[in-house]
């Protein structure tokens, strides 16, 4: 029977005959398929906590049988203190390559090995950042806008903008752009000298007290500005005022407590409706982050017009520019390059957030250690050796060539980022299943050696950084010491080709 004469024999009042004569009411076949999206959902939710849980490869892997409870499993633990601290004792129970349970006892796996290091970190692709890492980030930054949310995904598309984003960047941080912005940095090195200086002149004392963290954190978000994108902050000289300062300092405040209704937020989507300060405070702040922004690039792009007046068309080789933003502002607009080489505003944008998240307390909090070191009598001859050898360059503002052929001063920062490490650890997680190699086999559960850690497909992956840059194995006994500025320089960043990120 055709589709027409059906329908001509389908009448409004045989259709609501039908329906009369249906059994059940409008609220209890609401009530069966409300009940069915919800049976549906649970047993993915068991699928996923419980059955995939249980079948995971790494449950053979060394590691504790207990947890601390079974929503966060040994998370809290591990975030109420240093997690350098928790994993130490872990490793030195269970050995180099150990498993424990996370949030909603999922398997995480941490391991010191450094080929399974290695393979992890040159093989970013394959172990990107954990979802919920990547959820918390494109709450605040938005999605795919900066290199560290795009880099955390495992979805073709959003990998392959991050390869597009790292191409367009990569040569802004050459030497020669870097060149280009060694004035800033002199600049407001001196300003930092000459505030502390005041400081003690002021004070009338032998000894003057100085927080050296706080006023080296101003000297670098100040740097950050001018060198990322031609904006004075000027906290050096006015403190912590400025709007866009203020906002990003309020997103990064540290919390009292482990974040638990965050963490599990980050995973159920429904938690992100209920309201709470931290909430507020993200949207207060991402806010101002994206007005002030957005007027930057704005800015940017009309001075560039400005000063391209006189020209017919913007030509990737005259993107020359002192700050970040000019540049990718001006290869933007370039007409000799492909679309698919360019960076939309929101990209463009997110790149500030990118170098405020990387560069602030990162250098300052690394600079901050490397003084306190030396600043210790045992390493009094270290600091001595240092002062000689940079006496002896005959100018106040060295160039990058004249610091590069400084061996010693190069020994004591690479010493330093050993032994304070700006990261604790760092996350992964397989984008698939799949195999990482380890160079000291480990007896797994079942008593069998293994030479590969089996992990499953979105299983986390905890790379412990710090533990690695202390290693006793590899270091010698003295490896919490400052004092390997005179041997091979193998730290963690050496041992996973400076892929850390």
């Amino acid at each position: 029977m055709s589709t027409s004469k059906l329908a001509d024999r389908i009448s409004l009042e045989s259709i609501q005959e039908v329906v009369d004569l249906f059994p059940y009411g409008k609220w209890q076949v609401a009530g069966v398929a409300t009940g069915s999206f919800l049976a549906y959902k649970l047993a993915g939710l068991l699928q996923t906590w419980y059955i995939d849980r249980q079948s995971s490869p790494l449950k053979d892997v060394p590691g504790p049988d207990s947890y601390d409870n079974i929503l966060l499993g040994d998370v809290r633990k591990i975030f109420g203190s240093l997690p350098s601290s928790v994993y130490k004792g872990l490793f030195d129970k269970y050995g180099h390559t150990i498993s424990y349970r996370g949030i909603f006892l999922s398997r995480i796996l941490c391991t010191k090995d450094p080929k399974a290091v290695a393979h992890l970190l040159n093989h970013a692709y394959d172990f990107p950042k954990p979802s919920p890492t990547r959820t918390f980030l494109e709450r605040m930054f938005g999605k795919g806008k900066t290199a560290i949310v795009s880099s955390g995904c495992s979805l073709l598309k959003v990998c392959l903008d991050h390869k597009r984003q790292r191409k367009i960047l990569n040569p802004c941080f050459g030497p020669a752009y870097i060149r280009e912005l060694t004035p800033i940095f002199y600049d407001k090195a001196f300003e930092l000298r000459d505030i502390w200086l005041r400081q003690i002149e002021e004070g009338g004392l032998e000894s003057q007290e100085i927080d050296v963290f706080v006023w080296l954190a101003r000297a670098t978000l100040d740097i950050i500005g001018l060198a990322g994108f031609d904006y004075a902050f000027e906290t050096l000289s006015q403190g912590e005022t400025d709007e866009l300062v203020r906002a990003f300092m309020d997103l990064f405040a540290p919390m009292q407590s482990p974040p638990t209704v965050a963490f599990l937020a980050d995973i159920i989507p429904l938690l992100r409706l209920i309201p709470n300060e931290r909430s507020k405070v993200i949207a207060r702040s991402t806010a101002v982050m994206a007005r002030v922004g957005g007027r930057l690039v704005q800015e940017k792009r009309a001075a560039v017009l400005a000063e391209l007046s006189g020209a017919d068309t913007v030509e990737k080789k005259s993107v020359a520019g002192r700050d970040l933003l000019s540049v990718l502002i001006k290869a933007n607009m370039a007409t000799d390059i492909k679309d698919s080489e360019r960076m939309n505003d929101a990209e463009v944008i997110g790149q500030i957030y990118t170098l405020l998240i990387a560069g602030h307390e990162t250098t300052s909090t690394t600079l901050t250690w490397l003084l306190y070191d030396l600043a210790h009598p045992e390493n009094q001859r270290v600091q001595a050796k240092l002062r000689e050898e940079l006496q002896s360059v005959t100018t106040d503002r060295p160039t990058m060539d004249e610091l590069n052929a400084l061996p010693y001063l190069d020994a004591v920062v690479r010493e330093n980022l050993r032994l304070n490490s700006a990261l604790d650890v760092t996350l992964r997680c397989a984008g698939q299943d799949t195999s990482i190699p380890v160079g000291t086999p480990y007896i797994d559960k079942k008593g069998i050696e293994r030479t590969e850690i089996s992990v499953g497909a979105g299983e986390e992956i905890i790379i412990p950084i710090s533990l690695i840059n202390r290693d006793k194995e590899i270091w010698g006994e003295d490896a919490d010491e400052f004092k390997h500025v005179s041997k091979p320089f193998y730290s963690f960043l050496e041992l996973t080709h400076g892929v850390w990120y």
